[in-house]
């Protein structure tokens, strides 16, 4: 901050002279009239001063971690889900009530805090004032087992009870009430100044599980989220920001209603669908995320500025820092725009333009995506083929924007970035005297015969003072193509909420009947083949003896399933016991029902136990052969491969996921355990509608069913989509994992998608798709479990 202020100082005093800025991402040389902050990663490349863009999220930032004096607080910005630094615990009531303070943000003044959820884990913490009541599970179940045993109170600014913001409503409390040891002192010692910070007691209860903090997340809302007033602050603060007094700022280019300050431009309405149907407007752009304070100064001045289409440059005519919107000028505008010409051009002129092999031609984003509690999506936007070039290749410029939390900002932040890399012709000449006037951020019309420009339109990116040699006083500028085209506002479609993440459901726990080091005689969550009766869903473990010949002894009911009665005789094949069928064939009888279910936990629940097993491990019986279960860890795990039929029935213009192919089961009991790899593709059907422009998307769920007979469906949804697309692409594809573990039993599978093209008409119809293909795979390359 000293050093930043320090260099301000230096440019009021002197301002025709060039300092350095370090720490920038953008290293530019100079300051004065200089575009220092704020370029889209496909712009800097084009500049010369492209640095490998972020690709995930920092860490350390928006999450929970344990105490340490290293840990720095950030700022939060518009909504996040997040948790931060705990910065103090205690243990009270004889080791029972547990207590903790985690520090979120820093306070902004003036500032609003709403919280909209509090999270455990993955579970939703329902609340009666401060004590929670009931958490809301991602099975969509409710559970009371921790009701009035965990109390929470957010503060914002202070320990005060003026301050306490969650709950909203209800008797307000000083925060040092619910720590010890800040009891005792008060909040005159404990102030928490200038912080937002959340207070948690949690009354210990092993049998329900309630042993300690679980993963806290706050769905957190901050009034300040227009880029324009959070720049502002960051740029004033002496405690987390860069230190200027506004004495060194141009506030009204930052703060100003107007279009030409960042944020009047900001706060201009765009529409876009939103997920449910219908039209809304949304302010053009917004800061929603966590600044980390741990960055260099002009990093997060460029991260600010860049997540919202602003320039960030130095003005040497006043002295002052200012900001630039990157928009389309109006027509007025343009016809002020200042000429450079034969008349002012003291020097040879310097065109560059973009290699065909450099250019790019989509450009694929990470967000934070506020419809999936701030889990990591992606947004695509491509160059329609028609505009590339003959031979051109393709080639992708993936980046993350770290302080934008939906798609619609990600994909307008995305579609100027990519189209301004295809107007990227760059031109660099010096000015007489009278080209001093020109500041950085302005566009300039140039008019030169022997390149064939005519009021060609170029933003001006640097603008330098020289004196040549002679003693004359001459202006440096760097030139970038502008074109207004590049600021068209897509047609953006919201993504879909997702629900939220699933947790592996609780498992019974098996008979406790298991000798030590004998696991290999055991056969866990088995389910049945056939039956003489009606009988669904049992579950079972079977235990065989260990010594020659081996024969299964045991059957323990895990899950008591529906319909059975008394003597139903229940066959499980040998394939699915490790061994052949029907050599290893398992047959049993159900000794007793209560209303149809078997009993579970009851060791004469079943009878006439038959049957032989296949074991391993016996060296005097299988000495020199390699068992199925031995091998299995060197080679492929079980595998799906589909290729259904193409799907031709797709309601048009339908932008809503669903079933394009049949569900595929698959058994998940009898396959290696571990991360297999998912893929699907498919190809588009159908024509442009009349915008001209069409969405598509691909993904793959998987519905688990668990040995505690638990089905949850969308255990895992993982795909893609491609929105405003002006032509149909050859293939839709999305790639993800899902993994399978001891408690899984069975799976489906299912293909889903969607495209907005039109009917080509005729009957049946003709939109949908095509070459549909999706594949389950693992191949464990040789490592031992």
């Amino acid at each position: 901050m000293a050093v930043f202020t320090a260099i301000a100082t230096a440019i009021v005093g002197a301002i025709a002279t060039a300092g350095t800025i370090l720490g920038s991402t953008l290293l530019f040389n100079v300051v004065v009239g200089v575009v220092a902050a704020g370029l889209g990663f496909a712009t800097a490349k084009l500049l010369g001063v492209f640095d490998p863009p972020d690709m995930g999220p920092d860490p350390g930032v928006k999450i929970q971690v344990a105490p340490s004096t290293d840990n720095k607080i950030g700022v939060a910005f518009g909504r996040n889900f997040m948790s931060g630094p705990i910065t103090d615990v205690a243990i009270t009531n004889q080791n029972d009530t547990m207590q903790y303070c985690i520090t979120l943000s820093e306070y902004l003044e003036g500032a609003t805090y709403t919280v909209n959820n509090i999270y455990w884990g993955d579970a939703r913490l329902n609340f009666s004032g401060a004590s929670v009541i009931s958490q809301y599970d991602p099975n969509a179940t409710t559970n009371t087992d921790w009701a009035n045993k965990i109390r929470m109170r957010l503060y914002a600014g202070s320990t005060n009870s003026v301050d306490q913001i969650f709950p909203p409503t209800g008797t307000k409390v000083n925060a040092t009430t619910m720590m010890k040891h800040w009891a005792t002192f008060g909040t005159s010692h404990y102030t928490m100044e200038d912080l937002v910070f959340l207070m948690i007691e949690v009354d210990y209860d092993a049998e329900n599980g309630l042993t300690g903090l679980g993963a806290i997340s706050v769905d957190l809302t901050c009034s300040i989220d227009n880029p324009g007033d959070a720049l502002i602050r960051y740029l004033n603060n002496p405690v987390w920001g860069a230190g200027l007094s506004n004495s060194f700022i141009d506030v009204t280019s930052i703060t100003g209603t107007a279009n030409t300050s960042m944020k009047g431009y900001c706060d201009e309405q765009i529409s876009y669908t939103p997920n449910t149907g219908g039209s809304a407007t949304i302010d053009r752009f917004q800061t929603n995320g966590y600044i980390n304070t741990n960055r260099p100064v002009l990093d997060n001045i460029d991260r600010i500025c860049r997540n919202s289409n602003n320039y960030f440059t130095f003005d040497g005519k006043q002295g002052k820092f200012k900001v630039v919107p990157n928009r389309a000028l109006t027509t007025a505008e343009l016809a002020n725009c200042f000429v450079l010409n034969d008349d002012n051009i003291v020097s040879k002129i310097g065109v560059q333009s973009t290699e065909l092999y450099s250019l790019f031609n989509s450009v694929k984003v990470e967000f934070a995506d506020q419809n999936r509690k701030d889990q990591t999506n992606t947004i695509v936007v491509e160059t329609p083929n028609s505009d590339r070039n003959p031979g051109e290749q393709d080639n992708q410029l993936e980046y993350r924007s770290e302080l934008v939390n939906n798609n619609i900002h990600a994909q307008t932040l995305a579609n100027i970035d990519l189209n301004q890399s295809r107007n990227g012709m760059v031109v660099q000449l010096e000015g007489d005297f009278s080209t001093l006037q020109i500041d950085a951020g302005d566009v300039v019309k140039l008019t030169n015969s022997i390149y064939g420009f005519t009021d060609e339109l170029f933003r001006v990116m640097l603008s330098k003072e020289k004196l040549t040699a002679e003693g004359m006083i001459t202006c440096e500028l760097t030139l970038l193509q502008y074109n207004s085209d590049i600021y068209n506002q897509p047609a953006i479609t919201e993504t879909e909420e997702e629900d939220d993440p699933i947790d592996i459901p609780i498992i019974p726990p098996i008979p406790p009947i298991i000798p030590p080091g004998y696991l290999t005689n055991y056969f866990f969550n088995v389910s049945q083949t056939s039956t003489s009766g009606s009988g669904t869903n049992a579950l079972f473990t079977v235990r065989a003896n260990t010594s020659y010949p081996f024969a299964y002894e045991d059957v323990f009911v895990v899950s008591g399933g529906t319909g059975y009665a008394t003597a139903d005789t229940i066959t499980v094949t040998g394939d699915t016991l490790r061994g052949q069928t029907p050599a290893n064939d398992l047959t049993f009888q159900v000794a007793g029902v209560v209303g149809g279910v078997i009993p579970v936990g009851v060791l004469n629940a079943t009878q006439n136990i038959t049957g032989n097993a296949l074991l391993r491990g016996n060296a005097s019986i299988y000495g020199g052969v390699v068992d199925k279960d031995a091998i299995a860890p060197f080679g492929a795990g079980g595998q799906v491969d589909t290729a259904p039929a193409a799907n031709v029935n797709l309601a048009s213009n339908t932008a809503v996921f669903s079933n394009v192919a049949p569900v595929v089961p698959v058994d998940l009991a009898n396959i290696e355990n571990g991360k297999y790899t998912v893929l699907t593709n498919a190809t588009p059907l159908g024509e442009l509608p009349s915008t001209g422009v069409a969405d598509y998307g691909m993904r793959f769920g998987i519905d688990v069913k668990f040995a505690n007979n638990d089905i949850i469906n969308n255990y895992v949804s993982q795909g893609v989509g491609y929105q405003n697309f002006t032509h149909i692409p050859t293939v839709v594809n999305s790639q993800g994992e899902f993994e399978v573990t001891d408690e899984m039993v069975a799976a489906n599978i299912r293909l889903e998608g969607y495209n907005t093209l039109a009917d080509v008409g005729g009957t049946p119809n003709t939109v949908g798709f095509k070459n549909m293909k999706y594949d389950m795979l693992r191949i464990n390359k040789g490592e031992l479990e």
